[in-house]
């Protein structure tokens, strides 16, 4: 009697040691390329929002004992803030020059046909210094304030500036104590402009997005205005964050992608490779032995007994 046994080997799944070693490398070389981008949107977001313009000139007479108004301008704000010479004359003809502390390089400037004509001097009613500057944010104009009111030595001279945002409206607030300041002899002019449209202020708008305020010597003086415009930082978040959404998701489709095209096509333990082989199981590696009793009853010859 001859028995024949036929059965299924388990099958080992394939592993691929170099691309299991690649997916990982992939991804990460794929973020550290994503990460500048979103440092980048981050640094643009913090950046980006209300900021401030204009001048604000400091003046006195050519007598004041105290000399005229200068300003001691920090170094962190040379690069938004330009400091000139202010003169005025009896015409109300105003001469700027470049101002010392801000070119402290620069050559003196040339003096002019006029200035150099006798009693050219004597028709200079006014002197001091204009303070220019741009893209100032709510903090530097709040300091730039601190350091204007400090130009008259010897004052205890207050400039109290803040601006801030309440929904689509930015909210000016400001504060001058000018009561040591002397009435017809010392002056503080500021103009402040926005980013969008002035709906309110208490000072003279000379422009649809700019207001200028002379504050008068001797008394204390407040500042207001009311600015409407859409907020710069959520339209630069807004636009970054659907820029990021769509990276991540290009990021994770080239990882699926890969992964997918990677993935092992080895048949599963148990499952036939082939049509009609039959199916058996087999557990760590033991062959089945599934059909080995049918095989052997098969091969018994018609008639067999058994011993």
């Amino acid at each position: 009697m001859t028995a024949v046994m036929s059965g299924t080997m388990s099958t080992v799944r394939t592993t691929h040691p170099a691309m299991a070693r690649l997916l990982p490398m992939l991804s990460a070389l794929l973020l550290v390329m994503v990460s500048p981008l979103l440092t980048g949107c981050l640094e643009r977001s913090t950046s980006v929002g209300d900021r401030y313009s204009g001048t604000i000139v400091v003046t006195t007479t050519p007598d004041n004992p105290n000399g005229q108004p200068r300003i001691d301008l920090p170094e962190s704000m040379m690069s938004q803030v330009s400091l000139t010479d202010f003169r005025a004359d009896a015409d109300n003809s105003t001469e700027v020059v470049p101002s010392s502390p801000s070119t402290p390089d620069s050559t003196p400037a040339t003096p002019t046909e006029d200035s150099d004509s006798p009693g050219a001097d004597d028709r200079i009613t006014r002197v001091g210094t204009r303070v220019s500057f741009a893209d100032l944010t709510s903090g530097q104009l709040s300091q730039l304030g601190d350091i204007v009111a400090d130009a008259f030595d010897d004052t205890t001279v207050t400039i109290d500036l803040t601006a801030n945002r309440s929904d689509e409206v930015v909210r000016f607030r400001g504060s001058a104590d000018l009561t040591e300041l002397v009435a017809g002899r010392d002056q503080v002019q500021m103009t402040i402009t926005f980013d969008g449209p002035v709906t309110a202020t208490n000072g003279q708008q000379s422009g649809d997005s700019s207001v200028t305020w002379s504050p008068e010597s001797g008394k204390p003086a407040d500042f207001t205005a009311d600015a409407t415009y859409a907020d710069p930082a959520t339209a630069a978040v807004s636009s970054w964050s659907w820029f990021v959404a769509l990276l991540c998701l290009v990021v994770v489709g080239i990882i699926v992608w890969i992964a997918y095209r990677n993935r092992d096509r080895a048949p599963r333990p148990g499952r036939p490779t082939t049509a009609g082989t039959p199916t058996g199981s087999a557990t760590k590696g033991t062959p089945s032995t599934t059909g080995t009793t049918s095989g052997a009853a098969k091969g018994s010859a018609p008639g067999s007994r058994t011993p």
